[in-house]
Protein backbone atom coordinates (compact mmCIF):
# COMPACT_ATOMS: atom_id res chain seq x y z
CA UNK A 1 0.00 0.00 0.00
CA UNK A 2 1.49 3.56 -0.89
CA UNK A 3 1.74 5.57 2.13
CA UNK A 4 -0.64 9.02 2.32
CA UNK A 5 1.01 12.09 3.03
CA UNK A 6 -0.45 15.48 3.29
CA UNK A 7 1.53 18.08 1.36
CA UNK A 8 1.56 22.04 2.32
CA UNK A 9 1.05 23.90 -1.10
CA UNK A 10 1.25 27.74 -0.01
CA UNK A 11 1.96 28.46 -4.06
CA UNK A 12 5.77 29.34 -3.66
CA UNK A 13 8.62 26.73 -5.27
CA UNK A 14 9.81 25.21 -2.27
CA UNK A 15 6.41 23.61 -1.60
CA UNK A 16 5.83 23.06 -4.90
CA UNK A 17 8.79 21.02 -5.38
CA UNK A 18 8.83 19.22 -1.99
CA UNK A 19 5.36 17.61 -3.51
CA UNK A 20 7.11 17.14 -6.35
CA UNK A 21 9.81 14.76 -4.78
CA UNK A 22 7.23 13.09 -2.77
CA UNK A 23 5.05 12.41 -6.23
CA UNK A 24 8.49 11.20 -7.59
CA UNK A 25 9.32 9.18 -4.67
CA UNK A 26 5.77 7.31 -4.82
CA UNK A 27 4.19 8.63 -2.23
CA UNK A 28 -0.12 9.03 -1.99
CA UNK A 29 0.75 12.61 -2.08
CA UNK A 30 -2.60 15.26 -1.05
CA UNK A 31 -2.00 18.97 -1.30
CA UNK A 32 -3.22 20.95 0.87
CA UNK A 33 -3.71 25.05 0.83
CA UNK A 34 -5.03 27.49 3.59
CA UNK A 35 -6.83 30.36 3.27
CA UNK A 36 -6.08 32.71 6.42
CA UNK A 37 -8.01 35.82 4.91
CA UNK A 38 -5.14 37.61 4.83
CA UNK A 39 -4.63 37.41 0.85
CA UNK A 40 -4.46 40.03 -1.51
CA UNK A 41 -5.65 38.11 -4.06
CA UNK A 42 -9.62 36.82 -4.82
CA UNK A 43 -9.91 33.69 -3.53
CA UNK A 44 -11.17 31.91 -6.68
CA UNK A 45 -7.97 33.48 -8.92
CA UNK A 46 -6.01 31.79 -6.11
CA UNK A 47 -7.69 27.95 -6.31
CA UNK A 48 -7.48 28.32 -10.05
CA UNK A 49 -3.42 29.03 -9.52
CA UNK A 50 -3.46 26.44 -7.23
CA UNK A 51 -5.08 23.78 -8.63
CA UNK A 52 -3.63 23.76 -12.39
CA UNK A 53 -0.14 23.85 -10.32
CA UNK A 54 -1.63 20.79 -8.59
CA UNK A 55 -2.45 19.11 -11.44
CA UNK A 56 0.53 19.71 -13.03
CA UNK A 57 1.83 16.98 -10.00
CA UNK A 58 -1.16 15.29 -10.79
CA UNK A 59 -2.16 15.15 -7.37
CA UNK A 60 -5.72 16.28 -5.85
CA UNK A 61 -5.67 19.41 -3.56
CA UNK A 62 -7.55 20.41 -0.45
CA UNK A 63 -8.82 24.09 -0.17
CA UNK A 64 -9.39 25.01 3.70
CA UNK A 65 -10.95 28.24 5.13
CA UNK A 66 -9.03 28.85 8.20
CA UNK A 67 -9.33 32.53 9.01
CA UNK A 68 -11.37 32.30 12.31
CA UNK A 69 -8.59 29.61 13.71
CA UNK A 70 -5.30 32.20 12.01
CA UNK A 71 -6.96 35.01 13.62
CA UNK A 72 -7.17 33.20 16.95
CA UNK A 73 -4.17 31.29 17.22
CA UNK A 74 -1.85 33.93 15.58
CA UNK A 75 -2.91 37.15 15.15
CA UNK A 76 -4.37 37.69 18.11
CA UNK A 77 -0.92 36.55 19.90
CA UNK A 78 0.94 38.81 17.65
CA UNK A 79 -1.14 41.59 19.15
CA UNK A 80 -1.38 40.60 22.38
CA UNK A 81 2.34 40.22 22.20
CA UNK A 82 3.31 43.71 22.01
CA UNK A 83 0.38 44.83 24.38
CA UNK A 84 2.95 43.05 27.34
CA UNK A 85 5.72 44.31 25.83
CA UNK A 86 7.35 41.60 24.03
CA UNK A 87 8.36 41.39 20.39
CA UNK A 88 6.43 38.33 19.14
CA UNK A 89 7.28 35.93 16.44
CA UNK A 90 4.36 34.86 15.01
CA UNK A 91 6.00 32.31 12.53
CA UNK A 92 7.14 30.02 15.56
CA UNK A 93 3.59 30.02 16.49
CA UNK A 94 2.36 29.19 13.37
CA UNK A 95 4.10 26.17 12.61
CA UNK A 96 3.12 24.99 15.97
CA UNK A 97 -0.49 25.64 15.84
CA UNK A 98 -1.65 25.77 12.33
CA UNK A 99 1.05 24.18 10.07
CA UNK A 100 1.69 20.95 12.17
CA UNK A 101 -1.46 21.49 14.36
CA UNK A 102 -4.61 22.08 12.44
CA UNK A 103 -2.91 20.59 8.97
CA UNK A 104 -2.47 17.24 11.22
CA UNK A 105 -6.34 17.44 12.51
CA UNK A 106 -7.37 18.05 8.55
CA UNK A 107 -5.32 15.39 7.07
CA UNK A 108 -6.48 13.16 10.00
CA UNK A 109 -10.13 13.47 8.76
CA UNK A 110 -9.20 12.06 5.43
CA UNK A 111 -6.77 9.08 7.23
CA UNK A 112 -3.31 10.50 6.29
CA UNK A 113 -1.35 10.51 9.16
CA UNK A 114 2.12 12.06 7.84
CA UNK A 115 2.53 15.80 7.08
CA UNK A 116 4.93 17.49 4.21
CA UNK A 117 6.13 21.06 3.66
CA UNK A 118 8.74 22.74 2.07
CA UNK A 119 10.98 23.75 5.11
CA UNK A 120 14.38 23.46 5.07
CA UNK A 121 15.58 21.36 8.03
CA UNK A 122 16.45 18.02 8.56
CA UNK A 123 15.75 14.85 11.00
CA UNK A 124 18.27 13.39 13.42
CA UNK A 125 16.97 10.12 15.11
CA UNK A 126 18.99 9.69 18.12
CA UNK A 127 17.65 6.86 20.23
CA UNK A 128 14.44 6.47 20.30
CA UNK A 129 13.95 10.52 19.31
CA UNK A 130 13.52 12.11 16.39
CA UNK A 131 15.37 15.67 16.28
CA UNK A 132 14.69 18.40 13.96
CA UNK A 133 18.15 19.54 12.50
CA UNK A 134 20.16 22.35 10.79
CA UNK A 135 19.29 22.39 6.66
CA UNK A 136 21.75 21.64 4.45
CA UNK A 137 22.02 25.16 3.07
CA UNK A 138 22.84 27.35 6.39
CA UNK A 139 21.28 30.45 4.68
CA UNK A 140 17.88 28.79 4.17
CA UNK A 141 18.08 26.97 7.71
CA UNK A 142 14.54 27.12 9.00
CA UNK A 143 14.97 24.67 12.02
CA UNK A 144 15.02 27.68 14.52
CA UNK A 145 11.80 28.36 13.12
CA UNK A 146 10.13 24.73 13.63
CA UNK A 147 11.34 24.73 16.92
CA UNK A 148 8.07 24.85 19.21
CA UNK A 149 6.21 22.14 16.67
CA UNK A 150 5.65 19.16 19.57
CA UNK A 151 7.72 15.68 19.46
CA UNK A 152 4.67 14.43 18.87
CA UNK A 153 3.86 15.74 15.42
CA UNK A 154 7.36 15.56 14.20
CA UNK A 155 7.22 12.12 14.34
CA UNK A 156 5.14 12.68 10.91
CA UNK A 157 6.59 15.33 9.67
CA UNK A 158 8.62 15.53 6.31
CA UNK A 159 11.03 17.64 5.18
CA UNK A 160 11.70 16.78 1.42
CA UNK A 161 13.67 19.85 0.58
CA UNK A 162 15.89 20.06 3.88
CA UNK A 163 19.01 18.10 1.91
CA UNK A 164 19.01 20.43 -0.97
CA UNK A 165 20.18 24.42 -1.47
CA UNK A 166 18.07 26.85 -2.56
CA UNK A 167 19.70 26.88 -5.93
CA UNK A 168 18.88 22.74 -6.65
CA UNK A 169 15.62 23.18 -5.58
CA UNK A 170 15.26 26.52 -8.14
CA UNK A 171 17.14 23.45 -10.80
CA UNK A 172 14.68 20.59 -10.08
CA UNK A 173 11.80 23.02 -11.11
CA UNK A 174 13.69 24.48 -13.98
CA UNK A 175 14.25 21.34 -15.27
CA UNK A 176 11.02 19.39 -14.66
CA UNK A 177 8.86 22.38 -15.89
CA UNK A 178 7.35 23.10 -12.52
CA UNK A 179 6.61 26.68 -11.80
CA UNK A 180 4.94 28.11 -8.90
CA UNK A 181 1.91 29.96 -8.82
CA UNK A 182 3.51 32.47 -6.47
CA UNK A 183 7.19 33.93 -8.32
CA UNK A 184 7.98 35.95 -5.02
CA UNK A 185 9.42 34.60 -2.06
CA UNK A 186 7.78 35.47 1.35
CA UNK A 187 10.21 37.27 4.15
CA UNK A 188 7.99 39.29 6.24
CA UNK A 189 4.78 38.20 7.98
CA UNK A 190 2.57 36.50 5.89
CA UNK A 191 -0.83 38.51 7.22
CA UNK A 192 0.93 41.97 6.81
CA UNK A 193 0.61 43.37 3.46
CA UNK A 194 2.43 46.27 1.86
CA UNK A 195 1.98 48.06 5.46
CA UNK A 196 3.92 48.25 8.17
CA UNK A 197 3.64 45.85 11.03
CA UNK A 198 3.18 49.28 13.11
CA UNK A 199 0.21 50.36 10.65
CA UNK A 200 -1.37 47.26 10.77
CA UNK A 201 -1.56 47.60 14.97
CA UNK A 202 -3.04 50.94 14.84
CA UNK A 203 -6.00 50.11 12.69
CA UNK A 204 -6.98 47.74 15.22
CA UNK A 205 -8.83 50.13 18.03
CA UNK A 206 -9.11 48.05 20.91
CA UNK A 207 -5.21 48.41 21.39
CA UNK A 208 -4.38 51.49 23.30
CA UNK A 209 -1.81 52.65 21.63
CA UNK A 210 -0.71 56.10 23.02
CA UNK A 211 2.60 58.31 23.51
CA UNK A 212 4.66 58.63 26.21
CA UNK A 213 8.16 58.96 27.77
CA UNK A 214 11.49 58.04 26.59
CA UNK A 215 13.70 58.07 29.72
CA UNK A 216 17.84 56.74 30.06
CA UNK A 217 18.74 54.04 32.18
CA UNK A 218 19.06 56.41 35.03
CA UNK A 219 15.63 57.21 35.26
CA UNK A 220 16.04 60.29 33.42
CA UNK A 221 13.27 61.70 30.87
CA UNK A 222 14.77 62.62 27.98
CA UNK A 223 11.99 62.69 24.90
CA UNK A 224 9.03 61.00 24.04
CA UNK A 225 7.35 58.47 22.10
CA UNK A 226 4.78 57.91 19.48
CA UNK A 227 3.26 54.39 20.80
CA UNK A 228 5.58 51.29 22.43
CA UNK A 229 4.45 49.31 19.56
CA UNK A 230 7.00 51.28 17.64
CA UNK A 231 9.96 50.57 18.84
CA UNK A 232 11.60 47.47 19.72
CA UNK A 233 14.61 46.28 21.83
CA UNK A 234 18.37 47.03 20.12
CA UNK A 235 16.55 49.44 17.81
CA UNK A 236 18.15 52.38 16.83
CA UNK A 237 16.16 54.81 14.07
CA UNK A 238 13.53 56.93 14.88
CA UNK A 239 14.54 57.45 18.41
CA UNK A 240 14.88 60.68 17.70
CA UNK A 241 16.39 62.13 20.91
CA UNK A 242 19.84 63.94 20.46
CA UNK A 243 22.38 62.92 22.90
CA UNK A 244 25.94 63.02 23.48
CA UNK A 245 26.22 59.29 21.63
CA UNK A 246 23.68 56.84 19.06
CA UNK A 247 20.95 55.83 21.49
CA UNK A 248 19.81 51.96 21.42
CA UNK A 249 16.34 51.17 22.72
CA UNK A 250 17.10 48.97 25.94
CA UNK A 251 13.67 48.04 27.43
CA UNK A 252 10.18 48.85 26.31
CA UNK A 253 7.71 49.17 29.70
CA UNK A 254 3.57 49.10 28.34
CA UNK A 255 2.21 49.40 31.60
CA UNK A 256 4.05 52.25 32.47
CA UNK A 257 4.40 53.21 28.65
CA UNK A 258 7.73 54.08 28.53
CA UNK A 259 10.92 53.68 26.75
CA UNK A 260 14.18 53.17 27.85
CA UNK A 261 16.82 53.63 26.26
CA UNK A 262 20.74 53.46 26.06
CA UNK A 263 24.19 52.97 24.69
CA UNK A 264 25.44 49.79 22.50
CA UNK A 265 27.19 48.04 25.41
CA UNK A 266 23.97 48.71 27.43
CA UNK A 267 22.30 45.73 25.41
CA UNK A 268 24.61 42.59 26.70
CA UNK A 269 23.51 40.65 28.17
CA UNK A 270 24.97 37.73 30.01
CA UNK A 271 21.81 35.69 30.96
CA UNK A 272 17.84 35.39 30.30
CA UNK A 273 14.30 33.74 31.79
CA UNK A 274 12.75 31.58 29.32
CA UNK A 275 9.62 29.70 29.49
CA UNK A 276 7.25 27.34 27.79
CA UNK A 277 9.78 25.31 27.10
CA UNK A 278 8.86 22.90 24.38
CA UNK A 279 11.57 19.82 25.15
CA UNK A 280 12.64 17.07 22.09
CA UNK A 281 14.82 15.63 24.97
CA UNK A 282 14.88 17.17 27.94
CA UNK A 283 18.09 16.68 29.89
CA UNK A 284 18.07 14.07 33.35
CA UNK A 285 20.43 16.71 34.72
CA UNK A 286 21.13 20.19 35.28
CA UNK A 287 22.47 22.39 33.92
CA UNK A 288 22.97 21.39 30.35
CA UNK A 289 25.57 22.86 28.25
CA UNK A 290 24.55 23.81 24.31
CA UNK A 291 24.30 26.28 21.71
CA UNK A 292 21.74 28.79 22.05
CA UNK A 293 20.17 31.00 19.16
CA UNK A 294 18.34 34.15 20.51
CA UNK A 295 16.95 34.99 17.44
CA UNK A 296 16.55 33.36 13.65
CA UNK A 297 19.20 35.83 12.74
CA UNK A 298 21.67 35.16 15.31
CA UNK A 299 24.84 32.45 14.91
CA UNK A 300 24.51 30.99 18.58
CA UNK A 301 26.44 31.95 21.62
CA UNK A 302 27.53 28.95 24.00
CA UNK A 303 25.97 28.59 27.33
CA UNK A 304 24.24 26.38 29.81
CA UNK A 305 20.54 26.48 31.11
CA UNK A 306 19.22 26.02 34.50
CA UNK A 307 15.78 24.75 35.12
CA UNK A 308 14.20 26.96 37.88
CA UNK A 309 10.35 25.42 38.12
CA UNK A 310 8.27 23.33 35.92
CA UNK A 311 7.88 26.11 33.19
CA UNK A 312 10.96 28.31 33.75
CA UNK A 313 14.49 27.87 32.83
CA UNK A 314 17.86 30.40 33.39
CA UNK A 315 19.98 30.31 30.24
CA UNK A 316 23.74 31.65 31.43
CA UNK A 317 26.12 32.69 28.20
CA UNK A 318 29.81 31.81 28.07
CA UNK A 319 30.16 35.13 27.24
CA UNK A 320 27.51 38.29 26.68
CA UNK A 321 25.11 38.11 23.70
CA UNK A 322 23.63 41.69 22.52
CA UNK A 323 19.65 42.43 22.59
CA UNK A 324 18.04 39.66 24.35
CA UNK A 325 14.49 40.36 23.44
CA UNK A 326 11.68 39.17 25.56
CA UNK A 327 8.79 37.51 23.16
CA UNK A 328 11.55 36.26 20.80
CA UNK A 329 12.51 32.08 20.44
CA UNK A 330 15.33 30.76 22.42
CA UNK A 331 16.41 27.72 20.96
CA UNK A 332 18.93 25.08 22.23
CA UNK A 333 20.82 23.20 19.87
CA UNK A 334 23.25 20.06 20.16
CA UNK A 335 25.64 20.41 17.07
CA UNK A 336 23.52 20.60 14.47
CA UNK A 337 19.85 19.21 16.92
CA UNK A 338 17.48 20.98 18.31
CA UNK A 339 16.77 20.07 21.90
CA UNK A 340 14.62 22.21 22.91
CA UNK A 341 12.87 25.65 22.41
CA UNK A 342 11.12 28.26 25.03
CA UNK A 343 10.28 31.84 25.00
CA UNK A 344 11.84 34.80 26.00
CA UNK A 345 10.21 36.44 29.09
CA UNK A 346 13.39 37.99 30.82
CA UNK A 347 17.07 39.07 31.01
CA UNK A 348 20.04 39.58 33.32
CA UNK A 349 17.08 38.15 36.08
CA UNK A 350 18.63 37.06 39.34
CA UNK A 351 16.55 34.37 41.18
Amino acid sequence: MTDKIAAAVSGGIDSLVAAFILKKKKFDVTGFHFFTGYETKPQNLIKDEISKMCRCLDIPVVFIDIKKEFDEKVVSYFKNSYIKGYTPNPCLVCNQMIKFGLLFEEANKLNIKRIATGHYAKFINSGNKKFIAKASDPLKDQSYFLSMVSPENIKNAVFPIGSLKKDQVKKIAENFGLIPSEKNESQDICFIKNKSYKFFLEQDKNLDLKPGKIIDITGREIGRHTGVHNFTIGQRKGINCPGPYPYYVIETDPQKNIIVIGKKEDLNSDSLIAKDFNWFYEPQNFPFEAQFKIRYSHKGQKGKIIKLSDNLYKIIFNSPVSSVTPGQGVVAYDNEKVVGAGFIAKKNEEF
